[in-house]
């Protein structure tokens, strides 16, 4: 099957795109705002070391479940608590000094620029496929109907999803710091499964949607907390 230079470049351009944006937004959070890497350091193995007891409670789990929809909601709630409550670990016992608004948000991206980077690589197997035309023929087939479209959906989606664990990372960090909001554990656990709900279901302008969202609740209760604290998230 035959790809156009046109449907080439834009497997190359989705690939790059995505591999550059956690570097980019570090890149901004270190000049603007003096972003440190340990933060960042500390998100990617802490993403590393859930994924295989992650895998292993979900199997356990999922053999209980009678029906598809009792193994996606098992999926989605073992993700979401091992991913928070890693979140707190890590900054409550591997970084504990590091407590500032942009330190929270290196750790987010640390933790989600490791899921883009996946991603990025993913881009560039398919543009492998695509160049070598490797694969069942309905797999190549489908590559062949993915235009600008679908580039701009997959670069929408990880930038999407480098921002909601920024902000996830915002509202855990105020859990392990902030006096009295040790609530919001179990409230990111509910949004990020009803995230991994709303991305399957609903597909990615659902999902940004979301994450927006999210972000103007960790906006809000930010301002709160300023009328509290002398230095808020």
């Amino acid at each position: 099957m035959e790809f156009s230079s046109g449907q080439l470049f834009l497997f190359v351009l989705r690939g790059i795109f995505t591999a550059a944006l956690p570097f980019a937004v570090y890149g901004y959070l270190k000049h603007r705002h003096g972003g440190r890497p340990l933060p960042v350091f500390a998100g990617i193995v802490t993403v590393i070391l859930i994924l295989v007891p992650r895998e292993l409670f979900r199997n356990v789990l999922m053999q209980g479940a009678e029906t598809d929809t009792g193994k996606w909601l098992t999926v989605w709630l073992v993700g979401a608590v091992f991913e928070e409550c890693g979140r707190y670990a890590a900054m409550k016992h591997a970084i504990p000094g590091y407590d500032t608004h942009t330190d929270a948000l290196c750790y987010g991206i640390g933790h989600g620029g490791t899921e883009v980077i996946v991603s990025a690589a993913h881009q560039f197997v398919l543009l492998a496929d695509a160049l070598g035309q490797s694969g069942t023929q309905e797999h190549l087939t489908a590559l062949s109907e993915q235009g600008i479209l679908t580039a701009l959906g997959v670069m929408l989606g990880n930038m999407s999803n480098l921002a909601f664990h920024m902000a996830m990372s915002v509202l855990i960090a105020r859990a392990v710091h902030y006096e009295g909001c040790k609530k919001l554990l179990p409230i990111a656990v509910f949004v990020h499964m009803l995230a991994n709900f709303t991305e399957f279901c609903f597909g990615t302008a659902a999902d940004v949607l979301l994450t927006v969202l999210i972000w103007i609740f960790v906006y809000l209760h930010g301002k709160r907390l300023q009328a509290h604290e002398s230095e808020a998230y």
